[in-house]
């Protein structure tokens, strides 16, 4: 599992070793970034990836998280994959694509993303327009 972030390197996810749980990075995350996500396909070379292009209407420091799903229903029983999980990321006035790279071209696939306290709908990538 792999993110990759247009624009800027991603970070490594904060996680406690001990229990497992999420956390995030040090720091003060604001809640509401007013996000508009729209499901992609990222192509880099003869792949595609799982894509979402991200923007947000209020720039600051949000937490980041993704989930990608075998099949197109995003259900949590068909996991496949996470990256973020609720890493505070700076989001600025632009916008950003991030992508999964495990699952390269297997278009029967599902994610959910999150920016703060927004969460995009169910994406499916059976018919995913190119980002």
């Amino acid at each position: 599992m792999s993110v990759s972030r247009a624009t800027n390197s991603a970070q490594s996810p904060q996680q406690s070793p001990e229990s497992g749980e999420l956390g995030d990075a040090s720091g003060d995350a604001t809640k509401n970034p007013d996000a508009s996500f729209k499901g992609c396909w990222y192509k880099q070379g003869k792949n595609r990836y799982q894509a979402v292009d991200v923007s947000v209407a209020h720039p600051g420091k949000y937490a980041f998280n993704a989930l990608l799903y075998y099949g197109t229903t995003c259900n949590p029983n068909d996991y496949a994959d996470q990256f973020g999980y609720g890493q505070l990321l700076d989001f600025g006035g632009f916008g950003y694509t991030f992508w999964f790279t495990a699952f390269a071209n297997k278009s029967d696939m599902s994610a959910l993303w999150y920016v703060g306290e927004d969460e995009s709908k169910c994406m499916s990538y059976a018919d995913a327009p190119e980002c």
